[in-house]
C-alpha cells in the first residue's frame, strides 16, 4: 500500500473502467490530471478545438460502444461550454462523465477568476452534479460517478473537482475495479403477473404493433423483439431516432414515424389495436402525444426501465418496469406457455405488409427524379450504394439531413446517431469521430447541412491531428432549410436570417489537411463515397442541393 496523488488517482480509476479515451481542452485546473497520461499507451487524451467537440465525441463513444466515456474540462467557462452535448447526453441516455477541474477551494464562493457554481449550472443537464470537498472523497466520488451514470436510465455525470486536491495524495488501495463496487450488467425483470396479463392481451389482438424504443438497443433487445414480432405477426415500427433497435430488411418492419417519417409508419400504428411499446416513452416525434397518429382505443402495453416513463404520455391498460431485454424474455416466456406456437394472424400481416409495400415504392419512385442541383432526395439511394454492411450513419439537425430518417435502412443497433430530440444543430461532425473511435472496425458516416457543418468543423483539425477517418457529407442547400420553411408558409416569405452565403466545403476540408470531394452529379456520389471509405483518411463531400420543403408532418386520417 503506497500513496498516490489524487491526480494520478483519477486516471488510475478511469483505466480500472477500460476508459480509453479521454476527450478535452487542456487547462491551468486539470494539468494535475492530464499529465499523468503522458506516454501511456492504455489510456490517450483526444485534445479537441473546443469543449463542445469533446463531450459530443465522447457522446458518439458511448452511443456506438454502450461503455462510458469521460471528457475534461477547466475551470468555469471552459466547463460551461459543455452546456449544449451535456443536454444531448442527458435526451440521448448516454453515460458520458465529465470531470471539470475547477478553481482551488479557497477561491469557491468568493466571485473569483473563472469561479462559477457549475454544479447547480448542471444540475438539469445530468444526473448527478457534485462537488469533491476533501482530496479523500476523489476516489469514492469517481466510481459514485460511473454508478449512476450507467444505472437504469443511462445518463450524464459531473464531477467537478477544486485543483489544490489533486495534488494531495490518497491510498492506492483505492483503485478499485467496477465489480468490485457496483453491478456491472444490471438487468431488471418485470412484474410476473403484469408479464401474464400482458401475454394474454397480445395473444386476444387482432392487429398488434411492436413500437421498439431505445431502450431496445440500449438493453440489447433486438434478437427478443424479432421473435415476438415473428411469435405474434406484429408490425414493427422503431420510435423516431431508433430506426436500429429493429433490422429495417425484416418482412414485419412497417417503417420509421414522425415528421421526418413515414406515413405508412403511422397508417400501421393507427391501425394498430394492441402496441407493445417496448423501452420507449413513446416520445413525441413518434406520436405528436395526441391521436393523431395511435387511435383512442388502441391498448398500450408500455415496458420502460424508468417507472417514471409508464402511461406518462399515454395511458396503458399494462404497464411493466423493467430492462427491455429481460422483460421481452419473460413476455416471450409468457406468452409460449398459453400458446406454445404463439398466433398467426395471416389478414394483419398481409395488410401491414401492403402498407410498408407502399412505402417501398414511394422511396423507389425518387429515382425518377433529373433536377439540377439535385434533390436532396436523390443522395440516399446512391449513398446506400456505396455504404458498407454495419455501418454507423450520424444524422446532423436541418431539413436536408433529416430526410436520411425515412431513406437509409438500418439492420444492426448502434449504427443510428442523432439528436435524439434535443435538437442540436451541428453535433453530426463531432458525434460521427466518436463512434468511429469507439468501434474503429466500422465505417463511420455523418449526415449534415451546410448550416450545421460550420457549427464544429472546426474539429477537423481533431480529426486530422488523431487520424480518425470518418465521412461527412454536407448537403449543400445555402440555407437554414426549416426556418426557411416555416418563413416560407407562416411568414409570408419574409426571409431572415435563413439564407446563407458559404465557403466550399471540399476546399476547407483540403485546408485543414483532410481530403475534400465535390459531387454535381447523383451518378458520381456511390464512386466518391466508395472512395472516401477505403481512403481511411477523414473526408469531406460537399453536395449542392436544391432548396427543398417539407410538407406538414403526415398522418393516417
Amino acid at each position: 500500500m503506497s500513496d498516490i496523488p489524487a491526480g494520478q488517482a483519477v486516471i488510475e480509476l478511469l483505466r480500472a473502467e477500460g476508459v480509453e479515451y479521454v476527450f478535452g481542452v487542456t487547462g491551468l485546473t486539470t494539468n494535475s490530471m492530464v499529465t499523468q497520461m503522458y506516454g501511456r499507451e492504455d489510456i490517450k487524451f483526444i485534445d479537441t478545438r473546443h469543449e463542445e467537440g469533446a463531450i459530443l465525441m465522447a457522446y458518439g463513444y458511448s452511443k456506438s460502444t454502450g461503455k462510458p466515456s469521460v471528457c475534461m474540462t477547466t475551470s468555469g467557462p471552459g466547463t460551461i461550454n459543455l452546456a449544449g452535448g451535456m443536454s444531448l447526453a442527458l435526451k440521448g441516455r448516454a453515460p458520458v462523465i465529465a470531470i471539470a477541474g475547477d478553481t482551488a477551494m479557497e477561491y469557491i464562493g468568493r466571485d473569483g477568476s473563472q469561479a462559477f457554481d457549475l454544479v447547480n449550472i448542471f444540475k438539469p443537464l445530468t444526473k448527478m452534479s457534485v462537488q469533491a470537498n476533501k482530496t479523500e472523497r476523489v476516489p469514492d466520488l469517481i466510481r459514485e460517478a460511473f454508478r449512476v451514470a450507467m444505472w437504469g436510465k443511462q445518463g450524464p455525470v459531473l464531477l467537478d473537482i477544486p485543483r489544490d486536491l489533486l495534488d494531495n495524495e490518497v491510498l492506492s488501495d483505492q483503485i478499485l475495479t467496477p465489480d468490485q463496487y457496483r453491478t456491472v450488467d444490471p438487468k431488471t425483470f418485470g412484474d410476473v403477473g403484469s408479464v401474464r396479463q400482458a401475454a394474454e392481451i397480445l395473444l386476444t389482438a387482432n392487429s398488434p404493433l411492436l413500437l421498439a424504443g431505445g431502450g431496445v438497443v440500449d438493453g440489447g433487445a433486438t434478437a427478443e423483439s424479432v421473435v415476438l414480432a415473428e411469435l405474434l405477426d406484429m408490425a414493427m415500427v422503431p420510435s423516431y431516432g431508433h430506426h436500429d433497435a429493429i433490422p429495417n430488411s425484416h418482412p414485419n418492419y412497417v417503417g420509421p414515424p414522425g415528421g421526418r417519417g413515414s406515413g405508412e409508419a403511422h397508417e400501421a400504428m393507427d391501425k394498430a389495436d394492441v402496441i407493445l411499446a417496448l423501452g420507449t416513452k413513446i416520445n413525441q416525434a413518434s406520436s405528436s402525444w395526441d391521436y393523431s397518429v395511435i387511435n383512442e382505443d388502441t391498448k398500450i402495453i408500455q415496458v420502460d426501465i424508468d417507472p417514471v416513463e409508464i402511461g406518462r404520455n399515454y395511458p396503458v391498460s399494462v404497464g411493466i418496469v423493467g430492462d427491455a431485454q429481460s422483460v421481452a424474455q419473460q413476455i416471450i416466456e409468457a406468452v409460449r406457455e398459453l400458446s406454445p406456437d404463439g398466433k398467426s394472424n395471416n389478414k394483419w400481416r398481409s395488410e401491414f405488409q401492403s402498407i410498408a409495400q407502399k412505402r417501398i415504392k414511394r422511396l423507389e419512385s425518387e429515382r425518377a427524379l433529373v433536377d439540377e442541383p439535385m434533390m436532396p432526395q436523390q443522395v440516399f439511394p446512391e449513398l446506400a450504394k456505396s455504404m458498407p454492411k454495419g455501418s454507423m450513419v450520424t444524422i446532423d439537425a436541418g431539413v436536408a439531413p433529416g430526410l436520411a430518417y425515412d431513406r437509409i435502412f438500418f439492420e444492426e443497433p448502434r449504427t443510428m446517431f442523432n439528436y435524439a430530440g434535443q435538437g442540436a444543430l451541428g453535433m453530426g461532425f463531432s458525434v460521427g469521430l466518436g463512434t468511429k473511435l469507439g468501434r474503429p472496425d466500422r465505417t463511420a458516416i455523418s449526415i449534415h447541412g451546410d448550416g450545421g457543418f460550420l457549427y464544429t468543423c472546426g474539429e477537423l483539425n481533431t480529426a486530422v491531428r488523431h487520424n480518425i477517418p470518418s465521412v461527412s457529407i454536407v448537403l449543400n442547400n445555402n440555407c437554414m432549410g426549416a426556418e426557411k420553411s416555416q418563413q416560407k408558409a407562416l411568414h409570408n416569405e419574409k426571409y431572415v436570417g435563413v439564407d446563407l452565403e458559404n465557403p466550399r466545403f471540399d476546399q476547407l476540408a483540403n485546408v485543414f489537411g483532410a481530403k475534400g470531394y465535390y459531387v454535381e452529379h447523383p451518378s458520381e456520389i456511390s464512386d466518391v463515397v466508395d472512395e472516401a471509405v477505403k481512403n481511411s483518411v477523414p473526408s469531406v463531400i460537399e453536395i449542392p442541393v436544391q432548396e427543398y420543403f417539407p410538407p406538414s408532418a403526415p398522418t393516417p386520417r
